[in-house]
């Protein structure tokens, strides 16, 4: 590392060397994965659920408010946000009300733009009915006897997409199973099996 970049580290506080830290990581890690989003497609992970649909609604590409892109959003606006106010002389309290804040903000606004993404990229483009035949993945549990918010993982036109899902069967199918689309409903979502009790037609 050149000389001026150690100079300059070891001028820093002990709390801007936290916050620095903070912002480069998650800065460093946001870019990442916004440029494995442009080139590999939605790539991301939901840290919680809070879908909570009905299983009606037009397809969300399974972006939660707490995905990783979210999380290292919020951490990116929160550590920069704090080295300004902490250069400025706010008290620690105020430095982390404010930088909260204006994590918060960028949590959600990158929520809102991977929303929009999404929905842009497959507007007019995505047909849900050739996801019939494919094997799957259950990304959030999926109810049984047609039972609303479950989510499936499944290659649509050569993408993996995550999609509305419902099932026929007795017990729910939980995260990771192993499923095959078999019919599609409404705009975009998918009734599946489990891969063990789908027979195709002869």
């Amino acid at each position: 590392m050149p000389d001026f970049i150690n100079a300059w580290w070891d001028a820093l506080s002990v709390t801007l060397k936290i916050f620095y830290g903070i912002s480069i990581i998650a800065g460093v890690l946001l870019g990442l994965q916004m440029v494995a989003m442009l080139f590999l497609g939605d790539t991301d992970t939901d840290v919680g659920d809070f879908s909570g649909g009905d299983g009606l609604h037009h397809h969300d590409s399974g972006i939660g408010v707490l995905s990783l892109k979210s999380v290292t959003a919020f951490f990116t606006g929160f550590g920069w946000t704090a080295i300004g106010f902490v250069r400025m002389g706010l008290s620690m309290p105020m430095v982390l009300l404010f930088a909260g804040l204006i994590g918060v903000a960028m949590m959600f606004l990158i929520f809102y733009l991977m929303k929009c993404m999404i929905k842009l990229s497959d507007s007019g483009t995505m047909d849900y009915a050739n996801a019939v035949g494919q094997p799957g993945t259950v990304y959030v549990t999926i109810p049984p006897s047609k039972g609303a918010g479950g989510q499936v993982e499944t290659m649509i036109q050569g993408r993996l997409v995550t999609a509305e899902a419902i099932q026929r069967g007795s017990e729910p199918l939980k995260p990771g199973a192993k499923v095959q689309v078999i019919e599609k409903v409404g705009n975009s979502t998918l009734i599946v099996e489990p891969v063990e009790c789908y027979f195709p037609e002869a």
